[in-house]
């Protein structure tokens, strides 16, 4: 495949993705977490994302949180500040779809990190299930991204 091709591949997924999370948050505040396994990449899923969203006609900021942050202080520095906006905050780290901060989000991408997955296998297993269920299965959307040229949507159905 050649770079260009791929480049519009990646492109594709990300416009896809922002389409689905325009369909049902158009205007005023919105958040979006982007976080997965610790082998995954999403500072990159969320610039591509933004940037995506950017190409839609959203008003975009991104946020990084490092490391552990307590669900009061984001609300305090990163979720309150934004909510008189009009646009979307797309913030991306560890823990972002742990239970106290579930709250928050409008939409989420967890990312999985499987080189080992055959490409013609798009589902994943839904795992250890705790009280609250894990951030894999709360996220509204399941990707992988070993392959960073041809990011892939993933389905966890429980039928």
């Amino acid at each position: 495949m050649t770079d260009t091709a791929s480049a519009k591949e990646t492109e594709g997924f990300y416009a896809d993705l922002a389409a689905e999370f325009l369909q049902h948050y158009t205007r005023g505040p919105r958040f979006v977490a982007v976080t997965g396994v610790p082998e995954s990449d999403p500072a990159r899923a969320a610039d591509l994302l933004a940037g995506a969203l950017r190409d839609a006609g959203q008003r975009v900021r991104r946020s990084s949180i490092d490391g552990p942050t307590g669900a009061d202080t984001f609300r305090e520095h990163t979720v309150a500040p934004f909510l008189s906006e009009d646009g979307v905050l797309i913030a991306e780290g560890p823990g972002l779809l742990d239970s106290d901060f579930r709250g928050f989000w409008n939409f989420s991408v967890w990312i999985e990190h499987d080189p080992g997955r055959s490409p013609d296998w798009s589902f994943v297993s839904a795992g250890d299930h705790d009280r609250v269920g894990t951030a894999r299965d709360v996220a509204s959307v399941l990707m992988d991204d070993a392959d960073i040229d041809r990011p892939r949507r993933l389905w966890a159905d429980s039928c």
